[in-house]
């Protein structure tokens, strides 16, 4: 789309999204427009119908670092519905990744049904503990909490943050627009936590609305941190009642409390499909094999047809040393059979081959060699949205 639509596409996303625009904020949601999104629309004449919007961004791959696009902002005037705007929007992003060089893409999705019929698995979860003052238990740190601004102390906390990302799969990789803009708001409070011999190992992200404190953020590297940070959190218990902190998923939090009788929430979040199987899997980091392995894999993608059909990948010292796609139905060490959504969840590791195959999702082969011996996928995770 070129600049003289962009007031259309505001129009449309207060419609449809409820809310209402300030000046101020229309001029940086253009701004962010030119600057950071690529924007599709389809049009009735000069009526704008349908938008979306798809993001550069990049994520860590435990330590390597992948282009993806974020889709965002999808929306319709409801006049225009079910006449496939979104449809024809959709494959449209799909070769523009490609062609970006973007072997994933990412979103939120209104309804993952919808979704999945595009190709998109569910990938990423949300872990929300809620708590009160009382349920964390007393203790003393030899280290001390101190609060910080983004702008004093970004580097420290960036390089905190990037260490617990490289953990997991999907993580954003945020560059100093991104803390600024998505991650960190006005009312937040940032606490870096410092052992004794002052070494940062913790931080957290919490605002207190009420008498509820919500903890957006913590990320540690040491137990010391960790409970340190809580009880800056068990502190305020003259002032709040009620606490949410949303976790990550190798966090054990409820069982070092004084209660551990809490509700953690486990929520479907963001979805991921893969854009460019044979883009993806030359890069892919988890392969954990040093001989020659040859996995053949049968792959079904309707809306991105480059990925469909038969792929020989061959395996050597730990990476994938070659990718062919060919004209019939082979056989490997290994050999699959499923659709983009299955493929997408294995190579994520979002869900375990042992599950997709028992519910039908991938028919699997294993012959001579088994695919969890071959490689060690990190698990998913995700703080941003977009």
């Amino acid at each position: 789309m070129e600049a003289n639509e962009y007031d259309q596409v505001l129009s449309l996303g207060e419609y449809a999204f409820k809310y209402t625009l300030t000046e101020e904020e229309k001029l940086e949601k253009k701004a962010a427009m030119e600057e950071r999104q690529i924007n599709f629309g389809s049009f009735i004449g000069e009526q704008l119908a349908a938008k979306l919007h798809i993001l550069p961004l990049t994520l860590f791959m435990g330590d390597e670092k992948f282009s993806f696009g974020g889709i965002a902002g999808v929306a319709t005037w409801p006049e225009f519905r079910r006449a496939g705007h979104i449809n024809h929007l959709l494959k449209q992003s799909f070769v523009e990744m490609k062609e970006r060089g973007y072997s994933l893409s990412m979103l939120h999705p209104f309804l993952i049904k919808f979704y999945r019929k595009f190709g998109y698995e569910v990938t990423n979860y949300t872990y929300r503990y809620d708590l009160t003052p009382n349920d964390i238990a007393t203790y003393h740190s030899t280290g001390n909490c101190k609060r910080v601004t983004f702008e004093r102390e970004k580097d420290t906390i960036k390089k905190l943050y990037e260490a617990t990302a490289s953990e997991y799969s999907l993580m954003m990789d945020r560059d100093d627009w991104w803390w600024r803009k998505r991650v960190i708001s006005d009312k937040d409070t940032i606490i870096l936590y410092y052992n004794e011999a002052g070494e940062a190992l913790g931080y957290l992200i919490a605002n207190i609305n009420d008498s509820h404190l919500r903890v957006e953020e913590m990320v540690y590297q040491s137990t010391d941190a960790c409970r340190a940070l809580l009880q800056w959190v068990k502190n305020h218990d003259s002032m709040i009642d009620t606490i949410t902190l949303i976790g990550q998923p190798n966090q054990s939090i409820a069982f070092y409390l004084d209660n551990p009788r809490i509700p953690l929430t486990k929520k479907a979040y963001f979805m991921t499909r893969i854009i460019d199987f044979a883009a993806f899997i030359k890069d892919y980091p988890y392969f954990t094999v040093e001989e020659n392995v040859q996995i053949a894999f049968q792959v079904e993608d309707i809306h991105a047809p480059w990925n469909s059909g038969n792929w020989l990948v061959t395996i050597q010292e730990n990476h994938c040393k070659h990718v062919e796609k060919v004209d019939h139905a082979i056989d490997g060490d290994i050999t699959f059979a499923m659709d983009i959504n299955g493929l997408t969840a294995l190579l994520l590791g979002s869900e375990s081959l042992e599950n997709l195959h028992r519910f039908g999702v991938i028919q699997v082969e294993e012959k001579t060699v088994k695919w969890n011996d071959i490689t060690a996928v990190n698990e998913t995770h995700l703080l941003d949205y977009f």
